[in-house]
């Protein structure tokens, strides 16, 4: 199963109020070609095997890895208060 948040965390880097370059950290996952060599983990609950609910929002046809679990229904959305 591919975890996603559930709902984006408060601390979401995606939020509209963020202070980070998100095109920088973007670049950061990208290969040659803009398409993303993974995702971006959600950061708040300091995992790197859930996905963060805002890149999901945003990118998720545009990583291998979202592609296939959305092909194969293999999605869990999870409660960031029961990973803590």
């Amino acid at each position: 199963m591919f975890q996603i948040q559930k709902k984006s965390c408060v601390t979401c880097i995606y939020k509209k109020n963020s202070q980070l370059n998100i095109k920088t950290l973007e670049d950061e996952i990208k290969d040659k070609r803009g398409f993303f060599k993974g995702y971006r983990a959600c950061h708040h609950v300091n995992s790197t095997k859930v996905c963060c609910r805002g890149f999901w929002n945003k990118h998720k046809n545009n990583f291998q890895a979202g592609q296939i679990a959305q092909r194969l229904k293999l999605l869990e959305f999870v409660d960031i208060d029961n990973l803590k």
